[in-house]
């Protein structure tokens, strides 16, 4: 969205290399190397991220927001400034009330930020912080315009923070008490107090939907005190781990649900021994 002077791409993400960035969008998402191309206006300054409408936009890492809504070609967008150092800019974020393109929503929470975020509003990593859209010069294409500004100076690439970026399951949720997870999906390895599913959908307790996600590999702990349906037993309770690729149980598809747990970055992004199942049965 702005142009400025080259610069190299980083050698390390913002936090020094130990600890990646949170990948700024949540569910089905692409993106390409597209920093530096020309642009009518300059030089392409982030990363553009096709995904779909009202895709959840997650916070980077922890900082503060600033809400801008004057730009005409931005449309609606935010600051991230990141307790790294590191200025992140969001663009293009949801006007539409319908995912016909209606163009009747305003630049506000709910619309196009997440309920309760104003100018200001400390956020953690993960966090959802708004709602992916078109607005702006971007009419037509869902998109999320990314830039990231080390030391709150000249663009860098985003490409390679977000390679090595976390992705998300769902968003971070801060404030509320432990969640239980619902998880729909094909078993593709499991034993020894461990199931790996193919995720397909997912909900999150208290409140939500089933939410449909492109696949991904999910690893789940099962503790001895798990209710494993008994259709299942000789399946998931195998005291070796072992990839499916037997007829007997290939393709099987289950619903598990987690024991509740805090909604931490961890959890969140579904990292292996983070969740543990506390019944599982055929889906």
């Amino acid at each position: 969205m702005s142009a400025s002077l080259a610069v190299p791409e980083p050698a390390d993400p913002p936090s020094g290399g130990k600890n990646p960035i949170v990948f700024p969008v949540v569910g089905a998402a692409r993106y390409f190397d597209d920093w530096g191309d020309p642009r009518g206006q300059g030089r392409h300054a982030g990363n553009d991220i096709l995904t779909t409408w009202r895709s959840p936009a997650v916070a980077a890492e922890d900082g503060k927001i600033r809400l801008w809504t004057t730009s005409s070609r931005a449309g609606c967008m935010l600051y991230l400034y990141g307790a790294s150092g590191t200025t992140y800019l969001y663009v293009h974020l949801n006007n539409d009330l319908t995912a016909k393109r209606d163009n009747r929503g305003t630049c506000a929470p709910g619309v196009a930020y997440a309920n309760g975020l104003k100018t200001g509003s400390r956020v953690k990593a993960g966090q959802l912080i708004a709602y992916n859209g078109d607005s702006g010069d971007a009419e037509g294409t869902y998109h999320l315009h990314f830039e990231i500004h080390p030391n709150d100076g000249v663009d860098a690439n985003p490409r390679p923070y977000l390679n090595e970026a976390r992705r998300l399951l769902f968003p971070v949720q801060p404030l509320v008490k432990p969640v239980t997870v619902g998880v729909k999906g094909t078993v593709t390895s499991a034993g020894g107090g461990i199931v790996e599913l193919a995720v397909t959908s997912y909900r999150v307790w208290p409140g939500g939907t089933w939410v449909t996600i492109p696949a991904r590999t999910l690893e789940l702990a099962v503790p001895v005190e798990s209710v494993v349906d008994e259709s299942l037993v000789d399946l998931i309770l195998s005291p070796t781990r072992r990839t499916l690729s037997s007829r007997k149980w290939k393709a099987t598809k289950v619903v598990a649900f987690t024991i509740p747990t805090p909604a931490t970055l961890a959890v969140s992004a579904g990292e292996p021994g983070a969740l543990s199942v506390d019944r599982i049965r055929p889906g």
